[in-house]
């Protein structure tokens, strides 16, 4: 007799979010699960409380900065078990799963404050979609050239169009790309893109010299691909993701407190670091190492959803 397939539903951040971190991790979170033989489907999170449930699901997982209480406690009455992503201890969650797959996350915090919930913390539990994580990691140029500024889906600090004309002002022989919604903010010259699959993000990504970017799921992907970073925390739930990988990058600390102007100068001043070959190489080396290490969660939801 056959067993029934097993069914999951994910809810994450796209209207809502103001990136698409969220968005992507859950795609490889999806991907994880239909590796295990679960019927998945991946939805925005405004769609929660107005979804039509269907049935009684085995899991659903929740990857928001925004849902209020109540929308958790909804998902709930049509599961057997919850999974709710949190990077900063956001709500009092009902009963659960909680992850924070943050190499440097504070785990005795969560412990404290979520004793009765089943914690997955630490980079153990990173999720990266396949068409990142099978990239193979490219012999690094020794001259700069090709450059991509991506910062998010919404660009919350409003930083691609100063970091464009401060590269092109500094340094015009690159070509630069960018990654926004907005194309006609861009000085002329940039390379615009948006809504790219998973293959055509990687590849794009694949192809550069050097990513400028934010410290989120975006910063995982770029350096699975082996490309040298220059990471800006663009929001305060990013800390742990930079401490994390603070050894592999060229970074910006709260920057999100900090004038654009200075931003810009700091960059650009990274850049010229990034000029040394032996550096970005160092970077990647490191990078590939701290992404290798054993990932967890084949075990985990083995384990939690019999």
């Amino acid at each position: 007799m056959l067993r029934p397939t097993k069914t999951a539903l994910i809810f994450a951040d796209g209207k809502l979010g103001v990136g698409f971190g969220h968005i992507s991790r859950c795609t490889a979170l999806k991907e994880q699960l239909e590796a295990q033989g679960f019927k998945t489907e991946l939805l925005d999170s405004a769609l929660l409380e107005t979804f039509t449930f269907q049935t009684l699901y085995d899991l659903i997982a929740i990857d928001s900065y925004v849902l209020p209480l109540d929308s958790y406690i909804l998902a709930t009455k049509h599961t057997r078990n919850c999974l709710f992503f949190d990077d900063t201890l956001r709500l009092d969650y009902p009963q659960g799963i909680i992850i924070n797959n943050a190499k440097g996350v504070e785990s005795e915090k969560y412990k404290v404050k979520y004793p009765n919930h089943t914690l997955l913390l630490g980079d153990a539990y990173t999720l990266i979609q396949s068409a990142f994580k099978h990239q193979t990691p490219p012999k690094l140029k020794p001259i700069l050239k090709h450059c991509l500024i991506t910062l998010g889906g919404e660009d919350i600090l409003k930083l691609n169009t100063p970091l464009a004309y401060a590269l092109l002002n500094t340094f015009p022989h690159f070509q630069i790309h960018c990654i926004t919604k907005d194309s006609n903010i861009l000085p002329k010259g940039i390379i615009p893109h948006y809504n790219l699959s998973p293959k055509a993000m990687a590849q794009c990504i694949a192809s550069m010299d050097f990513c400028i970017c934010a410290c989120g799921q975006n910063l995982r992907e770029i350096l699975s691909c082996g490309i040298p970073a220059i990471a800006l925390e663009v929001a305060d739930n990013q800390s742990a993701n930079l401490e994390s990988y603070k050894s592999c990058t060229l970074n910006i600390p709260k920057a999100y407190a900090l004038p654009k102007e200075r931003i810009t100068q700091q960059v650009i001043d990274f850049v010229k670091s990034y000029q040394n070959l032996a550096l970005r190489q160092a970077h990647q080396n490191i990078a590939q190492a701290l992404l290798k290490r054993k990932n967890l969660w084949q075990s985990a939801l083995q384990n939690l959803l019999k």
